[in-house]
């Protein structure tokens, strides 16, 4: 009997020990695999998007080896996190507030941004079409000098005919005196003047759906923001290719009238058509001045392949550089991740940046405040 306990506690430290290789190494790969590009090897951006989940499991392995006393298993995981570390600190920032530099005391070299996708202040959704929106509500409260949104305008609908945004119309506009409504649904409000500036795709070419020819949803444009006493800063605004879980439920939208696509189909196209989306705003970022401030929707996480293409090597992450945590800005189907970025580079630098809550989006705005000391 003695004997058949240790053997079988013995299959049991050797398989949670394979098991943990097996794990190590997945996390490594997963970590690593915005490195490869999805039209190289199209199941990368699966598995790079496998990382948190991926990060959690590790952990409770880590605490599992400690318990247990597997220490082979301990080294294992230790040296998958090592590797990791690097990316992990990305994902997870652990700036302090009271650490970081302080906030100007001239307001002119102060500029609060928000990016949020606000999912047409839930224009299609019957239950709350016509409840005040909590989304402006929550726009409104935080009141950023500059809101960047996507998704504002359904159809090229004027805020005044949006039931749930007939209450806070006056208000708007007290509060951003300086505002763009796009037919696209990128949309601005500020509290400084600026200039569009065109990016991406013509409107015209697009369907009553937000789907162009291609049936794919990439959007950008860009502000150039005249900020007191003559500063200029750029922003750039853009929607990448979303998922398309449900695409194929409307002929509108299928790849053909007669064929509906598969989920996975589905879902290596978008990586596809994304990593267009990135290779199209890169050269608009390159084609922008010094100055510019890069928000939106990416519908990618944080070193994904789509995410390092558009950063490049001239771009900072806000949320890196002054955020704390995970902090996903996705919130419904139970898929928590950060796809809505703030990049920026030139003569300005994040302070501060927030993850805020609430809202009736299926996405969290991210707010940052930035310290411009442009000449």
């Amino acid at each position: 009997m003695t004997n058949y306990r240790n053997r079988r506690k013995k299959r049991v430290n050797w398989t949670f020990e394979i098991l943990v290789a097996i794990l190590a190494v997945l996390l490594i790969c997963s970590a690593y695999a915005g490195r490869i590009d999805p039209q190289s090897f199209f199941l990368a951006p699966f598995v790079a998007l496998g990382f948190m989940p991926l990060l959690l499991i590790g952990l409770l392995a880590l605490i599992a080896a400690i318990i247990w006393r597997r220490w082979w298993a301990l080294l294992e995981i230790i040296v998958a996190l090592v590797i990791t570390a690097p990316i992990i600190g990305k994902f997870v920032p652990l700036n302090s507030p009271d650490e970081g530099p302080p906030v100007p005391a001239d307001p002119t070299m102060v500029l609060n941004v928000m990016t949020y996708n606000v999912l047409g202040f839930n224009y299609n959704e019957p239950l709350l079409s016509g409840v005040p929106s909590a989304t402006m509500r929550l726009i409104l409260d935080a009141y950023p000098d500059v809101v960047l949104l996507q998704e504002g305008s359904p159809g090229g609908i004027d805020w005044a005919d949006i039931p749930s945004l007939v209450p806070y119309v006056s208000e708007i506009k007290s509060k951003y005196p300086y505002y763009y409504f796009g037919n696209e649904g990128l949309n601005i409000m500020s509290k400084y003047p600026f200039t569009t500036v065109p990016l991406g795709e013509s409107v015209e070419a697009r369907s009553p759906l937000g789907f162009n020819r291609n049936n794919t949803s990439y959007l950008a444009r860009a502000y150039d923001l005249q900020m007191p006493n003559g500063k200029q800063l750029r922003l750039v605004d853009f929607r990448l290719q979303s998922y398309h879980l449900s695409f194929g439920k409307n002929k509108s939208v299928r790849v053909s009238p007669d064929i509906k696509p598969s989920r996975m189909e589905r879902m290596k196209r978008s990586f596809a058509l994304r990593g267009e989306n990135a290779a199209a705003l890169r050269q608009a970022i390159d084609d922008s001045p010094a100055n510019v401030i890069v928000c939106g929707d990416m519908n990618d996480i944080t070193e994904s392949h789509v995410y390092r293409v558009i950063k490049g090597d001239d771009l900072n992450d806000a949320w890196c550089d002054a955020g704390t945590g995970y902090a996903a800005t996705y919130n419904r189907f139970g898929l928590k991740y950060r796809i809505d970025h703030i990049l920026y580079r030139g003569a300005i630098k994040a302070l501060n940046a927030q993850r805020l809550t609430g809202g009736s989006s299926d996405h969290y705005p991210l707010m940052v405040t930035f310290d411009i000391d442009i000449k």
